[in-house]
């Protein structure tokens, strides 16, 4: 009897001993932070900036639309908007992307376009106008026989990512 009554109090006991240990650690609150230990890293080219041809002026009294203080400047000036504005650790990006600019007449930017479009690349495209909208000087419109005209431009990035995982290191 005496065997059968000290085991279920150690029984009974080893319950106790567990409930109050679980409180023990709830009263601490102690929350175990995760860190990201993946790394991406990003490189980049800017090819550089391409008048589109306009087909409604002759070839000889065409004069291509120009950033002040030419294509360095502006590519000077994105690469600095880009390093602000877009969170690199968060993408994973390789190839040959574009930013269709539209500029009016009046120099002004009217209309952006990223591409191409492919999978998951909306927040990505949508960083990359964002940055390219915030370079916001005016530019010397393009002209036809004197006249500003409507014209398009195309800046090329070649982008290229490399991933990995220092969870191990």
């Amino acid at each position: 009897m005496k065997s059968l009554l000290l085991s279920v109090s150690i029984f009974v006991s080893s319950f106790a001993l567990a409930q109050t240990n679980n409180d023990v650690e709830e009263s601490m609150n102690i929350d175990i932070p995760m860190m990201d230990s993946s790394v991406s890293s990003v490189a980049y080219n800017v090819r550089g900036i391409y008048q589109i041809k306009d087909n409604s002026c002759d070839p000889a009294k065409f004069k291509s639309l120009r950033y002040p203080g030419g294509s360095d400047a502006y590519i000077k000036e994105l690469k600095e908007k880009l390093m602000e504005n877009v969170n690199w650790r968060t993408y994973v990006i390789n190839g040959l992307f574009y930013v269709k600019m539209d500029i009016n007449k009046d120099g002004v930017m009217s209309k952006l376009e990223a591409g191409p479009k492919v999978a998951n690349s909306e927040p990505f495209l949508n960083d990359l106008k964002e940055a390219a909208k915030k370079v916001n000087k005016t530019w010397k419109p393009a002209k036809c026989d004197g006249n500003p005209i409507d014209s398009q431009a195309m800046l090329k990035i070649d982008f290229s990512s490399m991933a990995y995982d220092n969870a191990f290191n």
